[in-house]
């Protein structure tokens, strides 16, 4: 057989095995879907549906008076509202479970683009299996759109930057841009993450002896069109309250995150019903509960309210918890590290659901295989993530994009205190799984082997910090609690 022969049936074969496991990814997902359904309204579920109604009825985009989101997921629920009436969220979550084809796919692009089709299929697997990840398909939150559009992006920015001389580089680069534009409509999260990933492309060229104008233009067509993407919504902040702003939601993280109080969105639903059963609620360790040696009890700031305008609302807020962190630098300190032991826990909001009942009996009979399902897929895909990643990651610019995007949302992790703001990370750490048990450890260098020690010992040190509030939401989780009062 030839050689043009034996590769065209490896590659066929992949393909065949991609579609199956994209095709079994989507039915795990279509069968939660039907377990779960009907899924109350949870939260900030409630708060888009509530936008995507002023939408549909009035045709006017409310803000939230605590929050100014991106647009274009109350538009998406607008549109089901549109062509389904009011079957129209069960047709938003259908598609939601069809758009994570999108980052399946992704995961396993990356994972084949920087090793091998096996680690690219052993990605695969990995996303299907990961229950935490696949639960958010049938909620109604903005992060499994978002990610059917930044797991693309990405693979197109690491294919534009593993190959810079490729003819396709300028389309990869401008299809990075437009698809990482869009997805700051659902969730705005990328919005200062989008350029800083260009780095590393741009670091890679100088070393291969490009003038700096050079990348200068090629850098600068990707960002001119993410910004002409996010313009028009800026355009109308601008218009409605004076500022050109893509989004504000800051203000009120930074209330939530640089305040004497510690709020963990994953325990405040359970500790409000273990509240109204009268439990012992779920606490953080002591020390890390808004005290100082050095400056003795602290007192939480209060919300800046009497500001109408919503940014100029959010600004004082974001002043206040400025002014109180540097304040109280010791606190400052000790809070952050709790916030990332909050960010690592291996929880998940399936946990919290599954907890508190919102599901129907279909799904909540399987209480205890599910919990211990997601807990075990956060835990071993964190711990193996960071260890295959220090261990198998090429030298090269995926690494400074991994490395980029790690920092980042352990920044905003650091912010406010939930698990479901370390989901972005997920997909690179299925990749980091993968790449670890195809190829193990043997024959890594020593700066290798001391980086993957220090990652595992700062993720199990977080894991001890946050062990009591993980294992008493574990044992709630368990046994599960009335959530009717």
């Amino acid at each position: 057989m030839k050689a043009t022969d034996r590769t065209s049936n490896s590659a066929a074969s992949f393909q065949h095995k991609l579609l199956g496991i994209l095709l079994l990814g989507l039915l795990l997902r279509f069968a939660l879907l039907l377990l779960a359904m009907p899924v109350e309204l949870q939260s900030d579920e409630a708060n888009y549906v509530f936008l995507a109604l002023g939408l549909e009825r009035f045709g006017i985009y409310f803000d939230c008076y605590r929050y100014l989101w991106p647009p274009l997921y109350p538009g998406f629920l607008r549109l089901c509202f549109f062509l389904a009436d009011e079957q129209g969220l069960l047709l938003a979550r259908v598609i939601q479970v069809l758009s994570t084809v999108s980052i399946g796919w992704s995961c396993m692009a990356i994972a084949r683009r920087l090793f091998n089709d096996r680690i690219a299929l052993v990605t695969g697997v990995l996303w299907v299996l990961h229950l935490p990840l696949a639960s958010y398909s049938h909620l109604l939150w903005s992060e499994s759109l978002s990610l059917a559009l930044w797991g693309p992006a990405l693979a197109l920015l690491i294919a534009a930057s593993h190959d810079p001389g490729h003819p396709a580089r300028g389309l990869r680069l401008l299809g990075y841009a437009l698809l990482a534009g869009i997805s700051v409509h659902l969730k705005e999260s990328n919005l200062y993450l989008t350029p800083l990933l260009l780095l590393p492309l741009a670091w890679t060229l100088r070393c291969q002896g490009t003038r700096l104008v050079e990348i200068l233009r090629v850098v600068s067509l990707p960002l001119l069109l993410f910004a002409l993407v996010i313009l028009p919504w800026s355009l109308r902040n601008l218009e409605v309250y004076g500022r050109l702003t893509v989004a504000s939601t800051l203000g009120e993280n930074v209330y939530n995150g640089l305040n004497a109080t510690h709020r963990n969105f994953d325990l405040i639903p359970v500790n409000t019903t273990l509240q109204r059963r009268g439990l012992p609620i779920l606490k953080v360790r002591e020390p890390m509960r808004g005290t100082s040696s050095t400056h003795g009890d602290l007192i939480s700031w209060p919300r800046a309210e009497e500001e109408l305008n919503l940014p100029l609302r959010l600004d004082a807020n974001r002043r206040q918890g400025l002014e109180f962190a540097q304040a109280n630098p010791v606190w400052f300190l000790k809070a952050r590290m709790q916030k990332l032991s909050d960010l690592v826990a291996p929880v998940s909001f399936l946990t919290r659901h599954l907890t508190l009942g919102h599901y129907p009996s279909s799904l909540a009979q399987f209480r205890v295989p599910l919990v211990l399902w997601s807990v075990a897929a956060a835990a071993l895909t964190l711990l193996l993530g960071i260890i295959g990643l220090g261990a198998r990651m090429p030298a090269s610019p995926a690494a400074g994009i991994f490395a980029l995007q790690g920092a980042y949302y352990l920044a905003t992790g650091s912010l406010v205190a939930m698990s479901r703001f370390r989901l972005p990370l997920v997909p690179i750490l299925l990749i980091g799984c993968a790449s670890l048990i195809c190829l193990g450890l043997r024959g890594i260098t020593r700066p290798r082997m001391a980086l993957c020690a220090a990652g595992t010992l700062c993720l199990l040190a977080l894991w001890v910090l946050g062990s009591p509030t993980t294992l008493g939401l574990l044992r709630a989780a368990l046994g599960g609690l009335e959530a009717s009062p």
